[in-house]
């Protein structure tokens, strides 16, 4: 038992670190690593792992986009534009999720995690914040739809909403990347928490592993931030494509699997 409990707090703390690594440097919140890995690793069913990852990055984001505050690349007024449509999005997620197959969210999780991954090679270098923000009702519109379907997807995958955050405030609402990843940071927080209370009064949540996810990923998300404002946007696109479209495969393959 004690050699059981050795190894859990082991994988815990090795995707937690991950976590927190990939969440500082890409603005996700994390949830793209913890969730198929709690999955894959600690044999979590996928309710349970979007749930737990939600418990996190609640802890993750806020202690990144602390640090990120530092390096003046949050903005408040973006944060909130994306952020509170979020919010209905998230408890429209949680209410989703609750209804549609467990393999099947594995297999839409697997779809969104491909998505990601060719956004992410076909775009360029998208920015270094010199660009102008742009807050005219349409952009604001189109900002906070972005928002939503964050929401939703956070809700119902468990991930941060940053894979939808950071394209809407860099496209739509003309931040730079750095500035984006870290406003999105900002922006999931509270998105995170509710999320994570509804799944808490679904009765999917872990919270003892969530906390612990989050507190053993907080030096990581720290670290990944210094890398964010240190190395080349394209150099991290690449690589975390690569580790998306892996893990993309993995789950696929859970979820078509036969019983």
């Amino acid at each position: 038992m004690a050699r059981v409990d050795r190894r859990r707090t082991l994988a815990i703390t090795g995707i937690g670190t991950l976590a927190g690594v990939f969440s500082g440097l890409f603005g996700v919140g994390g949830g793209v690593v913890m969730v198929p890995l709690l999955i894959l690793v600690l044999r979590m069913d996928e309710r349970r792992a979007t749930s737990t990852s939600l418990g996190a990055i609640v802890l993750i984001a806020s202690a990144a986009a602390l640090t990120q505050g530092a390096y003046g690349q949050l903005h408040l007024v973006e944060a909130a534009l994306v952020g509170v449509p979020a919010l209905a999005g998230v408890v429209l997620g949680t209410w989703l999720q609750q209804r549609i197959p467990a393999r099947r969210v594995s297999l839409i999780f697997a779809v969104l995690l491909v998505a990601v991954a060719i956004s992410m090679v076909l775009s360029g270098d998208t920015g270094d914040g010199s660009g102008a923000v742009s807050r005219d009702a349409g952009h604001v519109l189109l900002g906070g739809a972005f928002g939503l379907a964050a929401g939703v997807v956070s809700g119902l995958l468990g991930v941060g909403g940053g894979t939808l955050f950071v394209p809407g405030l860099v496209f739509v609402l003309g931040l730079g990347h750095v500035e984006a990843e870290a406003t999105s940071l900002l922006a999931m927080i509270p998105m995170s928490l509710l999320g994570a209370w509804r799944q808490h009064r679904y009765g999917n949540l872990e919270l003892r592993t969530s906390v612990t996810l989050g507190l053993v990923a907080i030096p990581g998300a720290l670290l990944g931030v210094v890398l964010a404002n240190a190395l080349p946007v394209r150099v991290l696109q690449v690589g975390f494509a690569l580790l998306l479209l892996y893990v993309a495969q993995r789950l696929a393959r859970r979820g078509l699997a036969k019983d």
